[in-house]
């Protein structure tokens, strides 16, 4: 099938090729300061079009700035979740007969609201999650690029119904998709806005309903996005934001008899917890679900060290570390093993460590005080069974506000069998491992449960085939100095993995990710004979 173009939202990158940078920081600094203005507030649950309190509520705080409160929000029970599945049921019996002209034009007419508040959010990103303002501009991007793509593919399947014709005299058949009910989606917080968006359009948009809950980290942004749904014209109860805990509102959520499917990113562990939940349960619709990666690079003898070592660095090191496509273990060529490390230790070191919304800084804080612990955990793992040669430590610096502040860790010497090296850590760590040659390096890159991104550095056009040909992840980067393993645009990089990375093996903001949320129908009508 030929690829239709799509031109995907690109703000920062407009704004340096139409040499409008500074007007870009101008509009980011502005909105900044209206965001502020604003933090604080209650925030109750979205239900049925309606606000709803709950008796508790907890609060969140900038990752950056533990002075400054984000808001206080409802904390949902299990009786909250019944209510908006309730709710997300009674939708369901006339969002799922509305045309697809219908629904594209809801998520269209969000598309016109995400894009004139595009500054306001990207400001709430960064405030919530501390994602760096370009960063936090590419998570709004990326939210406008799935509630568009998703339309435009919805459209271009006619809604996935098919005209299959007459087999035999008198027969007319007919095949359609059509959607199972009530979806509900579990957001992760890196992505507060662009997975959240993509994760709840996908079933929405192709009919289903759904009860929403975002990362307790980042529920303000999911409230704005919610907000934008609402103002685009979606019915009541077709979407419904219930924030809490996993344990309050994840759970019963998942477990709840009238909830057909279920869209997850996070954890492996959560993520087998959910599909084993649906089985046992005798649940039929999909767990779609994107569970993380321990993502391998490997440099050849023959790449360029400069593109490696940039690509390896804001792979490993942008939003520290905190993406499940990060860049977390790398193999590298044992003639060149010593210059690479030597170059990526200077390259990390040179890395501007600060709060989100200040211009200059790169390696912004983690989100909260567990990522700190675990920090501290792998890196006390790492100065005993190898050699930590930067990082390995908090940041100690008077001059930044009282936040998670981390250092970019280098290590070498970790065997290739140690957790260090196979487990997920979401934090700014990699680890170098020396290889003699690309067969060893792709055995030891495919010699893991993970399979969502991989990386090569390699001017071989011999050496880059037989990576292709062999690398056993769904994600794969070649020559890629801009980041290694990170970065997908929707369409032309479809985002999910292989292997314990995924359920379904169908990517998001890929081609075959809507049919995922509709199941399969065959229609046959018989005609009269005709006299």
């Amino acid at each position: 099938m030929d690829a239709v173009p799509y031109e995907n939202e690109l703000t920062f990158e407009t704004h340096r090729e139409n040499d409008t940078v500074d007007e870009f920081h101008q509009y980011y600094g502005e909105a900044v300061e209206r965001v502020r203005g604003e933090l604080g507030a209650s925030h109750p649950l979205w239900i049925d079009g309606e606000s709803v309190d709950a008796d508790d509520h907890f609060s969140v705080t900038n990752p950056g700035d533990h002075d400054e409160t984000i808001g206080e929000f409802a904390a949902g029970t299990p009786a909250a979740v019944d209510r908006a599945v309730e709710a997300a049921a009674d939708a369901f019996q006339q969002w799922r007969t509305a045309s697809v002209a219908e629904r594209t034009e809801v998520f269209r007419a969000a598309v016109a609201e995400l894009r004139t508040r595009k500054f306001e959010l990207a400001a709430t990103v960064s405030l919530e999650n501390g994602k760096n303002r370009t960063e936090a501009m590419a998570d709004v991007d990326e939210a406008i690029d799935f509630l568009q793509f998703y339309s435009r593919e919805l459209e271009r399947n006619d809604g996935y119904e098919f005209d299959t014709g007459e087999p035999t005299p008198g027969q007319h058949c007919t095949n359609v998709l059509r959607p199972y009910g009530v979806f509900g989606v579990v957001a992760p917080f890196n992505f507060p806005l662009a997975i959240l968006a993509g994760m709840t359009t996908g079933p929405v948009i192709a009919g289903n309903t759904a009860v929403v809950k975002p990362a307790s980290a980042t529920p303000l942004i999911a409230h704005k996005f919610v907000e934008a749904l609402t103002e685009a014209g979606l019915p009541d109860g077709v979407v419904n934001l219930v924030t809490g805990s996993g344990s309050a509102v994840g759970q019963p959520l998942v477990e709840h008899d009238d909830v057909a499917g279920v869209v997850f990113t996070g954890s492996r562990e959560v993520g087998r917890a959910i599909e084993r939940t649906f089985r046992e349960l005798g649940k039929r619709g999909p767990v779609v679900a994107e569970l993380g990666g321990k993502n391998p690079v490997i440099v050849t003898a023959d790449a360029d060290l400069e593109k490696a070592v940039s690509g390896v660095a804001m792979g490993a090191f942008s939003f520290s570390g905190q993406k499940c496509s990060a860049t977390s273990r790398v193999y590298v060529h044992e003639d060149v093993i010593e210059q690479f490390t030597a170059d990526l230790v200077a390259y990390a070191e040179s890395l501007t460590i600060g709060p989100a919304e200040a211009a200059e800084t790169v390696v912004s804080p983690v989100v909260d005080g567990s990522a700190v612990e675990r920090y501290t955990d792998i890196c006390e793992q790492a100065a005993a069974v190898g050699t930590v040669r930067t990082g390995g430590e908090l940041v100690d610096d008077p001059d930044l506000p009282d936040g998670h502040y981390l250092r970019p860790t280098v290590v070498t010497d970790v065997p290739h069998e140690h957790a260090l090296a196979r487990e997920e850590h979401f934090l700014p760590f990699v680890t170098i491992h020396p290889v003699a040659d690309l067969e060893e390096g792709l055995e030891r890159a495919n010699d893991s449960d993970y399979g969502l991104c991989a990386g090569l550095f390699s001017e071989t056009e011999a050496e880059i085939e037989t990576w292709l040909d062999r690398i056993e992840s769904g994600m794969c980067y070649v020559n890629r100095a801009q980041s290694a393993t990170t970065g997908a645009l929707v369409q032309a990089q479809p985002f999910g993995g292989w292997k314990a990375s995924g359920t379904t093996g169908k990517f998001a903001g890929g081609y075959w990710y809507l049919p995922q949320f509709v199941r399969e129908q065959s229609r046959t009508r018989v005609t009269p004979a005709r006299e």
